[in-house]
């Protein structure tokens, strides 16, 4: 009882602070009580049910809201929440003098990889530029030590509870994957009955300034991926709530070979999941990202290759029939998709000579910056200073990106993270003798290799989404092979 009593009193005290620091904020600039009371109210449901809270953290950070602080600033409300959080997780751990931080690999890669992308501020031209970038490091990271300490907090309290840890995030990003999913279907579908002007129209008018913010949204809107020609005929990609088609992509990328590794391992015949499934498939096939293509054809390989042995006779049949008609179904009715694909081995292809030429330039950037870059976020400065900040200008390619920026220290850090993780996954997947930890595991591994191809032609760790859902990707790699753990 004393114990819980200290922790009671310093919940209270937090509350009261943040009550106070309310209040004053309301006294000088006249924001509403209900801010007030919703704050007091919040504050107290994340100290009583911190755990309730991330995960639906975690739901949530597909659906960033943008917060537009000031012109020309638009922060992703997810990072917002993500330091809050942070804060909290701090606070309580201190108070339950439980303050766990996992010691791995992963822990001390990512702990090298921020250290490094700060020190590369000391090359940057542009140190604002080079400051807002580590900023987004630093608002999303974080989400890492949370959900690994968590974790270590179940194992400790609760085996019951350490049980249902894993399913919820899961659940979680695979509810949020179906819902955008389903909004790129839509999105798609809805071309072919309204036009394609009106929904551009409705996006760039209300959807762009709530998801995108003021000022990145105008960006986006002026130089917008969201068409694509194929064939001769002009055609809306599926970006559902992203800015992009390829953002989108990378997104799906990360969750359907784990949502895949579940159908085709898993003992019940969840219909739904099933659905699930093939909408987020159909939906990655909508982005038209050919990136995202190459991605999905390794990602999703060496989840059938690893889990062939697992996979029921009944599911074999119908996964080589589902192969055979797709096949045929590309082959013979419809071309957009397999033309897309092809064109990506067509070097004389506009963009395709574009992204080379992009290629050259970061390779080159990164031969005379070797060794620590030309600082964080300073890519497009380089090119040419009078660029504006959120100015679509990079290398269209991860690791010359990280190279060019942060050095050769940089990229083999973030190599590093990828290939122990997924070393350490394989790992598991032949020592672990629970099954689902195994499926886990091999889908995990198939959601960082589509990943890693898919970077090969886009940077995706600046979208506080991506880099967020990557995040939670590699926690719960390390909660799978770092616990024994056994589905209830």
């Amino acid at each position: 009882m004393l114990v819980n009593f200290r922790k009671a009193k310093f919940e209270y005290l937090a509350v009261i602070l943040i009550a106070v620091f309310s209040g004053i904020l309301i006294s000088f600039y006249n924001l509403s009580v209900l801010f007030l009371l919703a704050s007091i109210l919040f504050t107290i449901i994340s100290f009583k049910y911190f755990n309730q809270v991330l995960i639906i953290l975690i739901l949530y950070l597909p659906f960033q809201v943008a917060l537009n602080i000031t012109p020309g600033i638009d922060l992703a409300s997810g990072r917002v929440l993500i330091l809050y959080l942070f804060i909290v997780w701090i606070i309580k751990s201190l108070a339950e003098k439980r303050f766990v931080i996992k010691f791995n690999l992963q822990t001390i890669l990512i702990c090298a990889f921020l250290f490094i992308a700060i020190f590369s501020i000391t090359q940057a031209w542009d140190s604002e530029r080079a400051t807002r970038k580590i900023l987004v490091f630093l608002s999303i990271f974080p989400l890492y030590f949370i959900i690994t300490s968590v974790e270590t907090r179940h194992c400790l309290v609760s085996t019951i509870t350490n049980k249902n840890y894993i399913p919820k995030i899961l659940n979680a990003l695979i509810i949020s994957g179906f819902i955008l999913s389903l909004i790129g279907v839509i999105q798609f579908a809805l071309q072919f009955l309204i036009g394609i002007d009106p929904i551009i129209i409705f996006w760039s008018k209300y959807v762009s300034p709530i998801f995108y913010g003021n000022t990145f949204g105008a960006e986006v809107i002026s130089n917008p991926s969201w068409l694509v020609n194929i064939s001769g005929a002009t055609v809306l990609r599926a970006f559902s709530l992203f800015p992009d088609p390829h953002m989108f992509s990378f997104y799906l990328g990360l969750l359907i070979p784990i949502v895949l590794a579940i159908a085709l391992v898993g003992k019940n015949n969840n219909k739904s999941l099933y659905f699930i499934l093939i909408t987020m498939f159909l939906a990655e096939l909508l982005t038209f990202s050919r990136g995202g293509y190459l991605g999905m054809i390794f990602g999703v390989g060496i989840v059938i290759i690893l889990l062939w042995r697992q996979i029921v006779f009944n599911k074999k049949i119908v996964l080589g029939l589902i192969s055979a008609i797709a096949v045929v179904f590309l082959l013979t009715t419809s071309q957009s998709v397999l033309n897309r694909f092809l064109s990506s081995f067509d070097f004389n292809e506009g963009s395709n000579t574009e992204r080379l030429k992009s290629w050259n330039q970061g390779a080159e950037m990164f031969a005379d910056n070797f060794l620590f870059g030309v600082g964080i976020g300073n890519y497009s400065f380089e090119v040419n200073p009078t660029i504006e900040y959120r100015s679509p200008v990079y290398a269209h390619n991860l690791y010359l990106d990280i190279g060019a920026e942060m050095g050769i220290f940089a990229l083999i850090v973030w190599t590093l993270l990828i290939s122990v993780t997924i070393f350490q996954l394989y790992k598991a997947s032949k020592n672990n003798n629970s099954e689902f930890s195994k499926t886990i595991s091999i889908g995990l591994i198939g959601s960082l290799i589509w990943f890693s191809v898919h970077g090969f032609f886009d940077t995706p760790i600046y979208s506080p989404t991506i880099l967020g859902i990557f995040v939670v990707t590699i926690s719960l790699s390390v909660i799978i092979f770092n616990s024994k753990y056994v589905k209830p």
